[in-house]
């Protein structure tokens, strides 16, 4: 054996929804998987499947995912929901960016449910 693959906290196989690089477990992306052991990358879902970071052990674990729908004052980037920034709104749902508020109106981060939410 050579030394590097002795080296303490190094793997030679990981779990299940992690794959190995460099001697070192790293847990899978959103949306992919591995069967771990001596895997040296993930395999991502199936289209139209999803799974939760870390959490794909197989292609089984890619499930179907509902569309997701973000809160009044956000806008879903990726998958995720965020924050509209300062003096923007949002109606949520899946919609994919904010609207400004109209000039000389104001409204703080994530605040803007609708174009009534921007104050002057």
């Amino acid at each position: 054996k050579s030394k590097k693959s002795c080296k303490r906290g190094k793997k030679k196989k990981c779990f299940r929804g992690y794959y190995l690089r460099y001697g070192y477990c790293y847990k899978c992306p959103k949306n992919m998987y591995s069967a771990g052991g001596k895997s040296k990358d993930c395999k991502r879902c199936p289209k139209g499947t999803t799974d939760a970071s870390g959490k794909g052990k197989s292609k089984k674990s890619c499930k179907k995912g509902k569309k997701k729908n973000c809160n009044r004052g956000y806008f879903l980037r990726h998958g995720d929901c965020y924050k509209c920034p300062k003096n923007m709104y949002s109606l949520g749902g899946r919609r994919r960016g904010c609207s400004r508020c109209p000039e000389g109106t104001t409204v703080g981060r994530g605040k803007g449910k609708s174009r009534i939410s921007c104050k002057g």
